[in-house]
């Protein structure tokens, strides 16, 4: 099943950090339309898959890349405000330090399994 980096995005910023669809649409500068149909053909892929079985590959999409050994940032007027750029740094940090705190738990559970 193909997801497109557009559809992944979508999915990070509103499943995965928890993000409102209007923040995300903000973020990525985007319509908050065209955040939610990449948000719902993702979700919708990435179902299809796990239901079926289908392995999934992220291709594709409407994306800039830098050349490489470039070192000049994007303009202002494509940057998200500062303030945004903070809370979304903050909401993966809490969405990470959660993960390890699983994997800890985890960890600790087969540890006291194997002492």
């Amino acid at each position: 099943m193909k997801v497109t980096l557009e559809e992944l995005e979508a999915i990070r910023l509103v499943d995965f950090l928890d993000l409102q669809q209007q923040e995300a649409s903000l973020y990525v500068g985007v319509s908050r339309k065209a955040l939610w149909n990449d948000l719902r053909s993702g979700r919708k892929k990435v179902a299809s898959a796990l239901i079926c079985g289908l392995g999934i590959v992220i291709e594709g999409g409407s994306y800039l890349l830098r050349e490489e050994g470039s070192e000049s940032p994007p303009s202002p007027e494509e940057r998200p405000p500062v303030e945004d750029q903070i809370r979304l740094l903050e909401l993966e940090m809490i969405a990470l330090e959660e993960r390890l705190r699983l994997m800890r738990a985890r960890m600790e559970a087969l540890e006291g399994k194997v002492g």
